[in-house]
């Protein structure tokens, strides 16, 4: 059986970045990678219209400086205790 990392890796496009979003109340902490796994930048956002605003920001500024043609955001998802 494939390895599940790998097989994920392959789903994006070349040349993508790819953006992972670890979701709180009320900061988020997020981290752009690369393909080939090189993390460029990790920050918090706060939970609000701005925090968004700025991790565009932040985004858009990364993926020049990487020279990728697109973004992928990956957001994690955890089952509630109570369900």
């Amino acid at each position: 059986m494939q390895n599940t990392a790998a097989r994920k890796r392959k789903q994006v496009p070349e040349g993508y970045l790819i953006v992972g979003i670890d979701p709180h109340k009320k900061k988020h902490a997020t981290v752009a990678i690369t393909q080939d796994l090189t993390i460029r930048d990790r920050f918090k956002l706060d939970n609000t219209k701005e925090g968004l605003e700025f991790m565009v920001r932040r985004v858009r500024t990364e993926m020049v400086k990487s020279d990728c043609r697109g973004v992928m955001f990956a957001i994690e998802n955890r089952r509630s205790l109570l369900a």
